[in-house]
């Protein structure tokens, strides 16, 4: 009888044994950066882009606040009450919000400035880590 119990168990267990473990591993990654793509309020990460004034109009042209405290979730619930679609950190203390995106992104190590919270990367020189209560088309 105890056997028989042992076995169904076993049996149960066998086809997430049976997945590679490679395959497990990444599920595992893929579910961890899942996680870290998202703010707190739900938003998704989309990456480092190109914004800077150049004397045509920035790809988020509101600029919400400039606070050394700064960080994305700070950043996306500010531009979340005003309505808009888009929030970007830029410079690690400068916020900017915006309703549309257009253009390639940026390279990810191009947005190096930390946030005040040490965690988060708040972009970098004319680069925005854009966040977007949208999920990235793609993704």
């Amino acid at each position: 009888m105890k056997l028989s119990i042992l076995s169904s168990i076993l049996l149960m267990a066998l086809p997430s044994l049976a997945t590679p473990l490679e395959e497990r591993s990444n599920e595992h990654h893929n579910h961890l950066e899942m996680r870290a793509t998202q703010s707190s309020q739900g938003w998704y990460a989309y990456g480092c882009y190109f914004d800077c004034y150049d004397g045509m109009n920035r790809r988020l042209p509101i600029l919400a606040y400039v606070d050394d405290n700064n960080n994305p979730d700070m950043c996306v619930q500010h531009c979340l009450d005003k309505g808009h679609k888009y929030a970007g950190l830029q410079w690690g203390k400068e916020c900017y919000c915006g309703d549309s995106l257009a253009g390639e992104p940026a390279k990810p190590d191009e947005c190096d400035h930390r946030c005040a919270d040490g965690k988060n990367k708040c972009g970098g020189p004319c680069r925005n880590n854009i966040w977007s209560a949208f999920k990235k088309p793609g993704h």
